[in-house]
């Protein structure tokens, strides 16, 4: 098993983001990649404190509002929130974890269903192994589900799927001993399922990313296992039956994809942490579904397109795909790009410059009114909590 020896936060919890990797931090001569500086808005700067702090997750839609979560922030121990901001920038949390029994650290965005939103926290829950939960729009938090950290699954990073009225999810450990991850599906009322044990082998281990919904089956990736160790791209059946799509080799075909799949005319594209040129910061792909065929669309070069995109999945925005780096840059502080289906040039809409408009966009995009919105894990002001932005596209 290979192992990642990048930046990862795996179920340890600690501020990983916070440090980063220099070697991507380019001569000052550089010139600025931001495309369209014209187009970037700043929304809201976190001040770590009650209001929250260190976003990674996307945003959510909802009746004109964006609802999203925090890592930390919240006031005393900051272990995190559920906020909502308008588009003009007013912020306001609707609720504040305790790290009880309520849940604590929530790493994914949220998934709206009518006028509910539901969601994960990483950590607490009552044995601590991370919670399903859900919370009205105007802050009522009911957990529906702890995990108990064997069998049944442990430490949720990914964002909930609804499919019929049941939510689908992946953890990163537990499942069957000594524990890489499971799929699972709960009841609104709290009956959760494992539909699937990882075993680390083909088949894959540690799932970060939550699942897209395709004609009857789930799609997800895996950031480790299959044939090289280096992740894969899965189906399951809503009943466990599980197939690699696709197991990456770990050279220029990428390396770890730990983001959300989008699906496209019969082809499901993506990216990777690592892989793709020799130094390996990443790439865009496409496999398609039939042929189970891949192909790399971009690799990341780690200056002004761009390096590492993590956990933000791609979407479909006017025909083009857009997404994020969290490194790279014109200054080292991540990028906004989009890409074509067919691939062949990544194209930067915005570099960040690592202070007041944000660094370190960990998190996808969000469309809404024909403007995307993110948000950036660090930056922001003096407080350096992250910012939600908008870009105009």
């Amino acid at each position: 098993m290979r192992l990642f020896v990048a930046i990862v936060c795996g179920a340890l919890l600690a501020s990983c983001a916070r440090g980063t990797n220099s070697s991507l931090l380019p001569p000052a001569a550089l010139p600025d990649a931001g495309a369209n500086p014209d187009a970037y808005s700043l929304i809201y700067s976190f001040k770590s404190g009650e209001d929250g702090g260190f976003p990674y997750a996307a945003l959510t839609p909802l009746n004109g509002t964006l609802y999203g979560t925090t890592y930390g922030g919240g006031g005393g121990y900051e272990w995190g929130t559920v906020f909502k901001v308008s588009t003009t920038g007013e912020e306001h949390v609707l609720y504040r974890f305790k790290a009880g029994k309520d849940g604590a650290h929530p790493f994914a965005g949220l998934l709206a269903v009518g006028n509910t939103l539901y969601g994960t926290t990483e950590q607490g829950g009552a044995p601590g192994a991370g919670t399903i939960f859900s919370v009205s729009t105007t802050g009522v938090e009911h957990v529906l589900y702890s995990f108990k950290g064997g069998k049944d699954g442990q430490y949720p990073y990914g964002k909930l799927l609804d499919v019929n009225g049941t939510l689908y999810g992946t953890t990163f450990q537990g499942g069957v001993s000594p524990g890489w991850g499971v799929v699972f599906k709960v009841t609104t009322t709290g009956e959760e399922h494992v539909v699937y044990s990882f075993k680390a082998g083909k088949d894959g281990a540690h799932p970060y990313a939550g699942l897209i919904a395709v004609k009857g089956l789930l799609y997800g990736t895996t950031y480790q296992g299959g044939t090289s160790g280096a992740g894969t791209v899965f189906s399951v059946s809503p009943t466990g039956d599980e197939k690699v799509i696709y197991s990456f080799k770990g050279g220029s075909d990428g390396e770890y994809p730990y983001a959300r799949l989008l699906y496209l005319k019969g082809a499901l594209y993506g990216t990777t942490y690592s892989g793709g040129v020799s130094d390996g910061w990443g790439v865009i792909f496409r496999v398609r579904t039939a042929s189970r065929k891949e192909d790399v669309l971009y690799k990341f070069k780690a200056n002004t397109d761009g390096a590492h995109p993590y956990f933000a999945g791609l979407i479909n925005q006017n025909g083009k795909l857009y997404g994020t780096t969290f490194q790279g840059g014109a200054k080292g502080a991540g990028t906004v790009f989009w890409e074509g289906p067919s691939g062949g040039d990544d194209h930067v809409v915005y570099s960040f410059k690592a202070y007041t408009d944000g660094e370190y966009p960990y998190a996808g995009l969000t469309a809404l009114n024909g403007s995307v919105y993110g948000t950036t894990y660090q930056g922001g002001g003096a407080s350096n909590a992250g910012t939600v932005y908008k870009l105009s596209l």
